[in-house]
């Protein structure tokens, strides 16, 4: 893993604007680096991967922590699929805090939990996101990575919390498989989770230079 910014030894080749409380899907190469970034700082972002020609092998967030034996991903960590194969690798992080607990947010959680059932949600942004792209991806809640999202474990509880990260604050993934890769920027306005302000990310990908 090299300790050297990705913006000094590679080369930007795409870059996708995820407005805010929308998703957006890219597809990048094994050697690549997917770049997360938030744009305006407190905006949790929830990421799904899924391997190219095969999708019923995806992300998974809790093979990731049973592979890791932790419940939070560090720089250097891989992250796994349903299948415990290695998808990405961090290898720059500036927030240092995510969530792999709880699955995305979705229709019902905004019925039950704030009686507005037709409040945006990741799982309907990324759905739609991801059945634009092509129709043979499954998207279940619970294999969306919550990225930058500030959930802390306190009394046997999960309290969830403002992001404390600024604008501009990222993660770097080495690409260890060819993938499609989803990207929900959250739209959830009604607790902590984006300061109450959900704003607008990008995935950037680079190309490694020798």
């Amino acid at each position: 893993m090299s300790e050297i910014p990705i913006e000094e030894r590679g080369r930007m080749v795409e870059e996708v604007h995820v407005p805010a409380r929308t998703a957006a899907v890219v597809e990048v190469r094994r050697g690549q680096v997917l770049q997360v970034v938030d744009l305006e700082g407190q905006q949790v972002g929830d990421l799904m991967a899924y391997r190219q020609g095969d999708p019923s092998e995806y992300l998974s967030p809790g093979h990731t922590l049973s592979c890791l034996v932790k419940l939070m991903p560090e720089t250097g960590d891989e992250l796994f699929s349903n299948h415990r194969t290695p998808l990405f690798r961090i290898t720059r992080d500036d927030v240092n805090t995510h969530d792999m607990i709880v699955p995305c947010c979705d229709p019902e959680r905004y019925g039950r939990d704030y009686d507005q059932p037709d409040h945006p949600s990741c799982l309907a942004s990324l759905q739609k996101a991801l059945a634009e792209f092509g129709s043979d991806f499954a998207a279940p809640g619970e294999s969306a990575w919550n990225v930058f999202m500030n959930n802390r474990h306190e009394d046997g509880r999960i309290v969830t919390y403002e992001p404390e990260h600024g604008p501009g604050s990222a993660i770097d993934l080495e690409v260890l498989e060819d993938l499609v890769v989803a990207l929900s920027a959250c739209p959830q306005d009604l607790s902590p989770c984006n300061a109450y302000d959900p704003t607008a990310m990008a995935m950037r990908v680079w190309e490694v230079e020798d």
